[in-house]
């Protein structure tokens, strides 16, 4: 289970800041006041461009693509001021212009607009999600396709080897989950890095997250595969393969089938928004609005699972918590005890880590300069 919830605590990660890519700003607080009406403009600006023109590459006057979203309920007063202007700086400067009243209207109507455009941003996003879902679920079956031939070669020629590799595994999941702690504390390079992202293309983007999944899955799996491999140990070499096979691809299925129905509950919502009921209306609200809580919700238990997952691995090839077997007997206090160990262990392996890595980037670039 804990690896389960690493692998969605990864998924939801990726997938989550590659849908966020395409809204870019959803979670700005947006100006409520006249005052303010440029860094609306700007704002619906941003949404509607990254919605509908940058992924086809196109370049179109904000005006038009503010122009886009309006609709029949849309005020005549900002309809006419979108034909009469040449650009959005000459836009806000007539608008302010109207009087009181009318610039009440427009503004009513930008705000209208700019929810438009969100929730249109939030439909692009979602589309996206099953395919990058499938690239990833691609990815793990070839992972377990490579992974398996090399376990079934290492354990017959060279099985003393499983274990340093096993650790080194653990050893990258604790770095990863304390990584990703820092990186929401913000004390990391990779916050920066994160930042920059802002900067790629969404097709850029999505590749980069799709290939930081695949990388993490190939640890996990390799961990699933030598426990398999453990439990079948005295069967002859045909056993041993199948076996392996199926649980691998019974794996990707079960997870990334999990992970699909989690990030679909969105469109789940977003279909009842459109029903005439407002009741329905209602529910499909609490789901779209809901499902950032979800992703977040299983970011963090995620990550905490990464940890146990990557220390139980450290502690149980080097023995390290035999100690605690006494207390295991214990029912669940003997559980959660060893739980909260792992974890611990985790951590400090994967701070180590995160502090001695930049160290060894360094020389390889020397080396590699």
């Amino acid at each position: 289970m804990a690896g389960l919830l690493g692998y969605l605590s990864m998924l939801s990660d990726d997938i989550s800041s590659i849908a966020s890519k395409t809204m870019v700003t959803a979670s700005k607080t947006f100006a409520t006041s006249f005052d303010d009406i440029g860094l609306l403009f700007d704002d619906i600006a941003t949404y509607t461009k990254l919605a509908t023109i940058k992924s086809t590459g196109l370049v179109i006057d904000d005006l038009a693509a503010i122009a886009s979203f309006t609709n029949e309920t849309t005020s005549d007063i900002l309809k006419k001021e979108l034909e009469n202007a040449n650009s959005v700086e000459e836009l806000k400067e007539n608008i302010k212009k109207l009087s009181k009243q009318e610039q009440e209207k427009v503004k009513k109507d930008l705000e209208n607009i700019r929810q438009t455009a969100i929730k249109e941003a939030k439909r692009k996003a979602a589309k996206r999600e099953l395919p990058i879902v499938y690239k990833i679920a691609i990815g793990s079956l070839k992972n377990k396709i490579i992974i398996i031939p090399i376990v079934l070669i290492l354990s017959f020629f060279l099985p003393w080897l499983i274990s340093p590799i096993l650790i080194l595994g653990g050893s990258y999941l604790a770095f990863e989950g304390v990584e990703s702690i820092l990186e929401k504390l913000n004390k990391t390079k990779h916050h920066e890095e994160n930042s920059n992202e802002n900067n790629l293309s969404s097709s850029k983007l999505e590749e980069k997250k799709v290939k930081g999944a695949i990388k993490t899955d190939f640890i996990l799996s390799f961990e699933i595969i030598v426990i398999t491999l453990s439990l079948v140990e005295s069967n002859d070499f045909i056993t041993k393969l199948a076996v392996l096979l199926t649980i691998g691809f019974i794996a990707t299925v079960f997870v990334y089938g999990i992970v699909g129905i989690i990030i679909k509950l969105d469109d789940v919502g977003f279909y009842l928004q459109e029903k005439s009921s407002k009741f329905l209306q209602k529910i499909g609200d609490v789901f779209v609005a809901s499902m950032p809580k979800v992703i977040k919700t299983i970011s963090i238990i995620g990550t905490v699972a990464m940890l146990a997952v990557g220390g139980g691995i450290i502690a149980h090839q080097l023995h390290l918590l035999n100690f605690l077997h006494e207390i295991e007997k214990i029912k669940y206090l003997g559980i959660t005890v060893i739980f909260l160990s792992e974890i611990i262990l985790g951590l400090i392996v994967g701070y180590i880590i995160v502090k001695i890595e930049p160290i060894f980037v360094s020389l390889f670039k020397k080396n590699k300069s």
